[in-house]
């Protein structure tokens, strides 16, 4: 071989060394403390897979850890691409569509709700309750959008006709409306309670508002713009091929046993007979959450696109429970510095604002050890993210 051979064989074998090289280092690493932390809950069988991201405000992701499987039998390892239910995850976005039409000077958080539904304005409340009777009586002060996103309306955790008829087999029209078949638990303002009925009332003031389906405001105003191309309410057939496996630990703690997203009607692709479920119904990816995390770490902005002011912001990061002081906003959960929400499978975005962190958790668990597998994510990420 002639030395101009043999200078263009090793400058090709360098060439490919150094791609290579770059690849590597450009594939954030897996967390070494994450590993750790999650690894007993893998070997106990409590989980099955997760995806964890821990990244700042900027974008740059610091470490991605992919552990486990989305498909137990199948031995298929968990993937970036893979589809999650994401459940009251979904809540987030009610609140963010509303503090948009509230930027507009369209909506008020303490506008009466009978201000955009005035079928409404027939709620009562329960004052007394026994086995023998039900004494009810007019609220004391109107049911505001503020009590609906925040939990304190005194509705139950969902409407009767969803109770009767599906979560997702009912329009947002007709749930909402149907809500005054069922009386108020408390007063508004008094109590928290955490459900989808206020969420979805919430939505539809949106429709009404906005002149637009529901689903085609998050679409216009969230989702294409970010970039968000894989959170729907409707997943196709090829996405819920990719939809991870619901698991949770058998009876002897040996292995896995495999359940379902109990909560909506299959097949989830009907846009027919299925509508969306506001407070819990979205399917989504890794990347598409990821996107929508960076704009709430951004003050409301990305890639020189402004969604929500910096006061849509603040009071979405802020306490809105009144005197129950309970720590929740409007759809947004407030933890150690953190907001965002989790969803029923253990899914969860958390931002904090000043540290600049964006932390991802995505699992699909049915089992009793969800929570504290995502505290215990959260906990090491924060710890990670401040090193």
């Amino acid at each position: 071989m002639s030395g101009k051979s043999i200078s263009i064989a090793m400058f090709v074998v360098l060439l490919a060394l150094s791609a290579s090289t770059f690849a590597a280092e450009s594939e954030p690493p897996a967390s070494p403390e994450v590993t750790a932390a999650m690894q007993p809950y893998l070997d106990q069988y409590k989980l099955a897979g997760f995806i964890g991201i821990i990244a700042d405000r900027s974008g740059k992701v610091h470490y991605k850890n992919l552990q486990g499987y989305a498909d137990v039998e199948a031995k298929r390892p968990m993937r970036e691409d893979d589809v999650f239910w994401i459940a009251s995850m979904s809540k987030m976005f009610v609140g963010a569509s509303i503090m948009m039409l509230v930027d507009e000077g369209k909506v008020s958080l303490d506008d009466p709700v009978t201000k955009f539904i005035p079928q409404l304005s027939k709620w009562m409340v329960v004052e007394e309750k026994d086995d023998a009777h039900m004494l009810l009586k007019p609220p004391v002060r109107p049911v505001t959008v503020r009590h609906i996103l925040s939990h304190t309306s005194g509705l139950t955790g969902s409407a009767e006709m969803q109770q009767v008829a599906g979560s997702d087999t009912t329009s947002l029209k007709a749930r909402a409306l149907s809500s005054v078949t069922l009386p108020l638990q408390t007063q508004p303002g008094d109590k928290y309670a955490y459900g989808n009925q206020g969420m979805n009332i919430a939505a539809r003031i949106v429709e009404i508002v906005s002149g637009m389906p529901y689903e085609e405001f998050l679409q216009k105003r969230f989702f294409d713009p970010l970039g968000m191309t894989e959170t729907t309410f409707w997943p196709s057939d090829a996405q819920v091929a990719r939809l991870a496996g619901s698991y949770g630990p058998n009876k002897e703690q040996t292995g896995f046993t495999h359940g379902d997203v109990y909560y909506l009607t299959k097949p989830y692709s009907d846009r027919v007979h299925r509508y969306p479920e506001a407070g819990g119904g979205l399917f989504s990816t890794t990347h598409d959450i990821f996107r929508y995390g960076l704009m709430l770490a951004n003050d409301g902005e990305l890639d020189g696109k402004r969604y929500l002011s910096h006061a849509a912001i603040e009071e979405l990061r802020k306490e809105q429970t009144g005197t129950t002081k309970v720590n929740y906003s409007l759809g947004y959960h407030l933890r150690n510095g953190m907001f965002g929400h989790d969803g029923a499978y253990g899914t969860d975005l958390s931002v904090n604002p000043e540290a600049g962190m964006v932390a991802i958790f995505m699992q699909q668990c049915t089992g009793p050890d969800k929570w504290k597998a995502r505290d215990l994510f959260l906990k090491t990420a924060a710890e990670v993210f401040a090193k």
